[in-house]
């Protein structure tokens, strides 16, 4: 159906992000190791059916983008998108307007707005509304609840006939008219629109909220599963706590790859103590001068003590903070890693709630995610990961809580498996790679 049709894309990208907050625009903020018009950019490019994609920007930014054709917007939507529409080398046949803090538009929403835009002339991708609607004029005093039925929330894109969406504008322009999005414009022309469905995860970034939605949503969809098979053949892998279970599992992972993890421990090739700074330093700068830069850093270590924390001494309280969180910090400071290399951070399930006689663990868990985001942001030359496993079947664990069922939990060859598709991602980072328990097993 879209064959012989020239289709076009307009990615408007031109807004301050005020309402954010903060000196850099919401479409140039980080998300999983990329800026968000990257993401929304991709998801274009993955249609595989534009001929054409431009990018409206505001002129203070034009410099910081780095994909795809450049228009430099207006003070307003209406004048972006109107920008926009005279950019176009050749004019196409459709063309779709999509916000480029939309990063999660599927490709069936893109085909189906292209379609039903050559049906229609004009469609608006719209979604339910699954709370109730109030007619209130001045926020003050409700007049009407209106049939909630009746009423969609308005996405993006929209899609138009090029003659149409032109018409349009420049009748606008005639009457003065302005609107904040450009199917406005068609109805007030006089011309039908019909309706695309939407997707409750075509979520637009706004606020600050919606930033940290927008990174559970990697977490959830497909595209924040880990992607791409690089080969591991010949690469070296620094493993702290691979002496004993998942960093002993990762190793051997490796080895079947071709891979080497060189065990950085207190048992292993390079001696190291967590709770000991000089020994990180000195256990790196000798991994430094044998091997050179490294192909990436994995952190297995842990250390868990259950105990009400009134009757943990301070040695117990360091030694589990030195050993999850400030040594694993030290290590990722020290270690130096090759362009395009891997930073694996091993943290908890427990991270996302603090958990009765084990809080400090939890505690150090939890900075553990938070700093392995931060690095991903400070270090966009690397791949970082947090990899976040549910119980799993250590020494550790079945000193700690002897009665468990070991079926119940997580293998740690299960857990290695997953640090090893990770190494494999070379498109991805600054995400939480969670590794559950299989229901049937």
């Amino acid at each position: 159906m879209l064959e012989g049709k020239r289709i076009g894309a307009l990615i408007l990208m031109a807004g301050e992000g005020k309402r954010m907050g903060g000196e850099v625009p919401k479409q140039f903020l980080m998300l999983a190791g990329k800026k968000v018009y990257e993401h929304t950019v991709e998801a274009f490019e993955r249609a595989r059916f534009f001929d054409e994609i431009i990018l409206v920007c505001h002129a203070d930014w034009v410099g910081e983008v780095r994909a795809g054709k450049v228009a430099v917007g207006g003070k307003t939507r209406q004048e972006s998108s109107w920008a926009g529409l005279q950019a176009f080398s050749e004019k196409p046949d459709i063309v779709v307007i999509h916000d480029g803090v939309r990063p999660f538009v599927s490709e069936r929403i893109l085909r189906e707005n292209a379609l039903e835009a050559m049906k229609w002339g004009a469609v608006d991708t719209c979604f339910p509304s699954a709370d109730t609607l109030v007619y209130a004029p001045g926020g003050e005093r409700i007049e009407k609840i209106p049939e909630r039925a009746h009423f969609l929330r308005g996405q993006t894109p929209q899609s138009f006939r090029y003659e149409w969406i032109v018409r349009a504008h420049e009748e606008a322009i005639k009457k003065g008219l302005t609107a904040t999005d450009d199917c406005r414009l068609v109805v007030e022309a006089g011309l039908p629109v019909g309706v695309v469905r939407g997707e409750e995860f075509n979520l637009k970034i706004t606020t600050e909220l919606d930033l940290f939605l927008a990174e559970q949503v990697f977490r959830l969809r497909k595209e924040g599963e880990p992607r791409g098979g690089a080969s591991l053949e010949g690469k070296v892998y620094a493993v702290v706590g691979g002496s004993g279970g998942i960093g002993q599992a990762v190793c051997e992972a490796l080895a079947r790859e071709g891979a080497r993890g060189v065990v950085l421990s207190r048992s292993g090739e390079f001696f190291l103590d967590l709770r000991r700074p000089e020994t990180i330093r000195e256990a790196f700068a000798r991994l430094e001068q044998e091997h050179g830069a490294i192909d990436g850093l994995i952190n297995c270590a842990g250390k868990l003590i259950v105990k009400p924390l009134e009757k943990m001494v301070l040695e117990e309280i360091e030694e589990v903070l030195a050993v999850n969180l400030q040594g694993l910090i030290l290590c990722c400071q020290q270690a130096k890693i090759k362009a395009g290399g891997h930073v694996i951070n091993l943290a908890s399930s427990s991270f996302t709630r603090g958990r009765k006689e084990s809080g400090v663990y939890s505690s150090a868990k939890a900075g553990v995610v938070n700093f392995t985001q931060a690095l991903a942001e400070e270090r966009s030359d690397l791949r970082v990961w947090a990899v976040v496993p549910q119980r799993t079947r250590t020494a550790m664990r079945r000193e700690n809580f002897p009665d468990e069922d070991p079926e119940t939990l997580l293998s740690p060859e299960e857990v290695a498996q997953r640090v090893v598709e990770l190494l494999k991602d070379q498109a991805q980072s600054g995400l939480i790679a969670e590794v559950k328990k299989r229901p049937h097993q």
